[in-house]
């Protein structure tokens, strides 16, 4: 496995484990404090990892729902493993008989009216997408690069409920490449270096070796290395730089963005 250069990783490390500055905490218990509700949004493929338990200490449980995400990317038949209740939805394919359910949900936990709604969870999580969803419009801003959603937004959802979507939070001392893998931090430009984690997890994982092998057409030995992962999928890819050399920074870069998609996390 390549070696990453030294005080590039250090810098990497001190600077990773920083979320939103203190002043910000500081804010965002007070929208906390005052929203009526607070919709925490997980990973249906990883609903425990993306839990933000911190936060969950400040809401308390009477008002508290927690929304799982994503779902359309769980294998076929897989359920949400998680030992609490919560409600399990995809914002991108969800009927509007599911949506109506889930904003039944929210408006339940509290008698006041209008409600305001606070959404929470990592970046890059959805909470975005989820809004639009519910609110049959583009009312909140989405991209696939983390961190898109700055500060706060106000959305009426009707006369019933304003959400309040706060940007992408996520515990200070995660490791970075935690948060690489769950597409919570924007790696543009570097991804060679969290390539080698995410093929080793693929190499690792029954799921994840069945989905790359069919979204690339390749087949991995019990013996790939995360080094021969890349090749393969450059390989199979056609990624060549000049002279028939394998573009292994192409294939690094396209495996960092393919786990946004991936059955598991």
């Amino acid at each position: 496995m390549r070696k990453i250069n030294a005080s590039r990783a250090r810098a990497r490390k001190a600077s990773s484990h920083h979320g939103p500055p203190r002043d910000r905490w500081v804010s965002l218990r007070k929208l906390i404090h005052e929203a009526d509700v607070v919709v925490e949004i997980v990973d249906s493929r990883d609903v425990e990892g993306t839990r933000l338990r911190f936060t969950e200490k400040w809401i308390g449980s009477a008002r508290l729902l927690i929304v799982a995400n994503k779902a359309d990317l769980l294998p076929e038949g897989a359920k949400v493993r998680t030992a609490d209740r919560l409600f399990v939805i995809s914002a991108k394919t969800a009927v509007p008989e599911e949506k109506k359910a889930l904003l039944d949900a929210i408006l339940s936990r509290t008698r006041k009216r209008p409600a305001r709604a606070l959404l929470l969870g990592y970046p890059n999580i959805g909470k975005s997408t989820l809004i639009n969803s519910l609110s049959g419009r583009h009312a909140a801003r989405v991209s696939p690069i983390a961190g898109t959603t700055k500060d706060v937004q106000w959305i009426r959802m009707n006369d019933e409920l304003t959400i309040v979507d706060y940007r992408g939070v996520f515990p200070e001392k995660e490791e970075r490449h935690s948060l690489v893998l769950k597409g919570a931090v924007n790696v543009h430009g570097d991804e060679e270096a969290y390539a080698y984690v995410i093929a080793a997890k693929i190499i690792a994982s029954p799921v994840l070796r069945k989905w790359m092998e069919k979204e690339y057409d390749l087949k991995i030995a019990d013996d790939t290395t995360p080094d021969g992962l890349l090749e393969l999928m450059a390989e199979r890819r056609k990624w060549y730089l000049k002279k028939g050399v394998l573009n292994i920074a192409e294939a690094a870069r396209n495996i960092v963005r393919a786990m946004k998609q991936a059955p598991e996390l």
